[in-house]
């Protein structure tokens, strides 16, 4: 176990420092771009966004799933990336004029154009990744991420100030990737990486890749299908409100729930090869996992507006309702966030499948339907479809892995207990203060002084297992804190 919470110290800094970073640029585009320009790079950016859940087709998931990994094995799977990815990459740039016509954002071909360039670059940064994450050396992906966020963040805004607007974007994406590929081929080359690739066991790669691949897109897909439907539907003005919105709920979950999910299916599926008990250490991951996202996204629903006056500055207000109640989805959907990496460390790819776009099939149309009523209606929606993927995951859970949904939920009442406090103390606060008439800074302040004791305090008095895991953490720190002294 101590290596596995090793592992997740390292994933955690990886891409808290990467979405810390991605933070900082928004905060400062946000300011210097308006929405309208920001509405334009997300149509773009959504669809090649889908399209990239191809690019490895698998390739990171088989390189860390199998049980016996040989030189064959690591070429078949660079060179099933290669195939796949440099296709998507021409296909990319030969759809570029058709897909602008579609929307009628002459932007978006030289957009697709631009972004095409990753698909050429990515295998050379996803199979090094996955043997990294293979072996739990996610301290080298931290190192490795990190320069790549960087230099995506002073490409971006450096030629934001010379006057490219959204292409900036652009490039500081490809510039971050590319910096990448250079420190995983040339410093950081993991053990028993190749670069000679072979076309060998594509149909082995490949059947688990298509799964897994598309899974990822409808999951992704459920992220962005605002961005795509609003922009043929909308304005590229909605279309930047909204993914503000989201991207701000986005940040706050996912920089507490991207740190450990690296870690999820070798943990999981290290579980599985050792005769272990999938279903607990699932569980487990869960409830600690919930301990920590509930609370947040709780707090953050109660102060989306000030949180968004903070970080993006006034233009961007009418985000802040829309917020409130993606924060209600996203807490929602974290309930089952290590879903895929339990099926697919059991082999239930299939249902993996079927599960994710039977969830998208229902916010598509959802999203559909209820954007004539308004940007609010579809955030609403969203709540309505992150209950249903709650209920239908634990069904097919139960059917698939033996998962008891009653033992399930009955685990998880220590979150909603904590939540719960939390949204009280956050909801005293907002009475005590009135969060839309002072300064928006006042209220983070008065949030980040008192919110953390009172987190830690309802941990401990509900006996939740993340108490322990905080002490113990505290402890080792203690440790060598006294030790170097």
């Amino acid at each position: 176990m101590s290596e596995v919470r090793k592992s997740i110290v390292f994933s955690s800094l990886s891409r808290y420092s990467v979405m810390l970073i991605g933070l900082f640029s928004t905060m400062v585009v946000a300011r210097l771009l308006t929405p309208e320009q920001l509405g334009i790079y997300a149509v773009a950016s959504a669809i090649i966004m889908l399209v990239s859940e191809f690019r490895i087709l698998g390739a990171g998931a088989y390189l860390v799933r199998e049980k016996d990994l040989d030189v064959g094995k690591v070429r078949s799977a660079l060179g099933v990336t290669i195939l796949i990815s440099w296709g998507l990459g021409v296909a990319v740039i030969i759809t570029a004029p058709f897909v602008a016509d579609y929307y009628d954002i002459d932007a978006i071909e030289t957009l697709f154009r631009i972004l095409s360039i990753s698909f050429f670059i990515v295998p050379f940064v996803s199979i090094p990744s996955a043997l990294m994450s293979r072996i739990m050396r996610f301290n080298l992906l931290f190192r490795m991420r990190l320069s790549g966020a960087l230099m995506n963040l002073c490409v971006t805004l450096g030629l934001i100030y010379t006057g490219m607007g959204f292409y900036s974007l652009a490039w500081g994406q490809i510039s971050g990737i590319a910096l990448q590929a250079l420190i995983a081929g040339v410093f950081l080359r993991p053990s028993g990486m190749q670069y000679r690739p072979s076309f060998e066991r594509i149909g082995e790669i490949a059947s688990l890749g298509v799964f897994n691949s598309i899974a990822s897109v409808f999951r992704k897909a459920t992220v962005v299908v605002p961005d795509l439907v609003i922009g043929k539907m909308g304005s590229t003005y909605d279309v930047g409100m909204f993914s503000r919105g989201l991207g701000f709920i986005q940040f706050v979950s996912q920089s507490l729930m991207m740190g450990v999910s690296p870690v999820a299916l070798p943990y999981l599926s290290g579980a599985r090869r050792e005769g272990g008990d999938v279903r607990f250490a699932y569980q487990r991951a869960s409830v600690l996992l919930g301990g920590m996202v509930w609370p947040v996204l709780v707090v953050g629903s109660v102060a989306s507006l000030p949180a968004i006056r903070l970080f993006f500055g006034d233009q961007w207000d009418a985000s802040a309702p829309l917020a409130s109640w993606l924060a209600i989805w996203a807490a929602l959907r974290s309930v089952h966030w290590f879903s895929n990496d339990v099926l697919l460390a059991t082999h239930h790819e299939k249902i993996m499948v079927v599960k994710d776009a039977v969830i998208f099939a229902v916010l598509f149309s959802g999203v559909i339907w209820s954007y004539p009523g308004g940007l609010e209606n579809v955030a609403r929606v969203f709540v309505l479809v992150g209950a249903l993927e709650v209920i239908l995951i634990t069904y097919v859970l139960r059917q698939y892995i033996g998962l008891s949904g009653w033992r399930f939920f009955m685990a998880w009442i220590p979150n909603v207990m904590v939540a719960t406090g939390c949204g009280v103390v956050a909801l005293w606060l907002e009475h005590v203060m009135d969060f839309e008439t002072i300064s928006a800074w006042k209220p983070a302040v008065a949030l980040i002084i008192v919110m953390p004791p009172v987190w830690v305090s309802l941990l401990f008095l509900v006996r939740h297992p993340l108490f322990n895991e905080l002490m113990r953490l505290a402890g080792a720190a203690k440790d060598k804190f006294l030790k170097r002294r």
